[in-house]
């Protein structure tokens, strides 16, 4: 187990990322993303990773009777102390605790960002003063967010996006997060990454964008989206630091993700406006996809009012 920065939480260096079986993606009944933690659990993983967004709050809370000791992040679009308020409860009673050891502030771009939801952070703060939160974060896409996080005390943990590649950094390239990751570490805050694979698109080279990811003395913990039986045992594997998984980690290199676009999408924009990568277009009526910019983080699907759009 690892401390992550100064939040006073020890993690697993593998955290499950909880995206890949929600509704937005592989859209996994709660039995089945519960089976799947809990093996991930008897293979010694001990923190994941969701968010309000994702809707697996049942998954966990079902897997929690069999694996307890899972150390919980969750994050959430709060701007305000009521919008933080109302999240922190909806995580409470999704997951059938009175307690979640890490709460962050979803999406989080820049100093500005920050300051304009500072009451959020506020509130956060004082609930971990009353021992109903363990500490405390922000999650980002963004170098600026990284930068500007230490100006806020009350911010322990952050979980910036960052591959061997750079995929999916925003303001920046990879160098960019690097450095900001590393000023962040300096003033005693957790860093546990995001999209080690670029959201899919390092797949084919799965096992040196993992090793990256798990040698990077600037990450204390990442977050790994698993789908299955077969990625839970080799990526805890690989974490684990066995040679006897090339053969795993080679299945896994060709699996292939993409964004499917039903026939009845009626090119109402919405997806194209909450795209932060800007790889939808409306092109004759209907949203097309760019896959080289698209990190598949399944966002756009909650967006759209037709439900005519899925990471598979």
């Amino acid at each position: 187990m690892i401390s992550l920065g100064r939040s006073g939480l020890r993690v697993s260096k593998l955290c499950y990322g909880t995206l890949t079986m929600s509704p937005l993606q592989k859209n996994m009944l709660p039995e089945e993303g519960a089976r799947l933690l809990v093996h991930a659990y008897e293979r010694g993983v001990r923190f994941l990773d969701t968010a309000d967004l994702y809707g697996t709050y049942p998954h966990i809370k079902l897997a929690l009777k069999q694996a307890p000791d899972y150390v919980i992040s969750t994050k959430a679009y709060c701007y305000d102390r009521q919008t933080a308020q109302v999240a922190l409860e909806r995580a409470f009673k999704g997951i059938g605790r009175d307690y979640v050891d890490l709460f962050m502030l979803h999406e989080q771009e820049s100093l500005y960002t920050l300051r304009g939801h500072e009451e959020a952070l506020v509130y956060l703060a004082e609930q971990k003063q009353k021992g109903h939160i363990g500490a405390v974060g922000v999650s980002t896409h963004f170098c600026a967010c990284v930068n500007a996080a230490p100006r806020f005390p009350m911010i322990d943990v952050i979980h910036p996006l960052i591959n061997v590649e750079g995929i999916g950094i925003q303001d920046g390239s990879r160098e960019d997060m690097e450095r900001a990751i590393a000023a962040a570490r300096a003033f005693g805050i957790g860093i546990f990454a995001m999209k080690p694979l670029g959201g899919g698109h390092l797949i084919a080279s799965n096992r040196a964008a993992l090793e990256y990811a798990l040698n990077n003395p600037l990450l204390d913990s990442v977050a790994v989206g698993m789908q299955s039986i077969e990625e839970i045992d080799a990526n805890a594997a690989f974490f684990e630091g066995s040679d006897a998984i090339s053969e795993d980690m080679g299945v896994l290199s060709r699996r292939k993700r993409r964004v499917m676009v039903h026939d009845w999408c009626e090119g109402c924009g919405r997806c194209k406006a909450r795209c932060r990568q800007e790889a939808i277009e409306i092109v004759d009526g209907r949203a097309q996809i760019d896959s080289e910019k698209c990190v598949f983080c399944g966002y756009c699907a909650r967006s759209c009012p037709q439900f005519c759009i899925k990471v598979v």
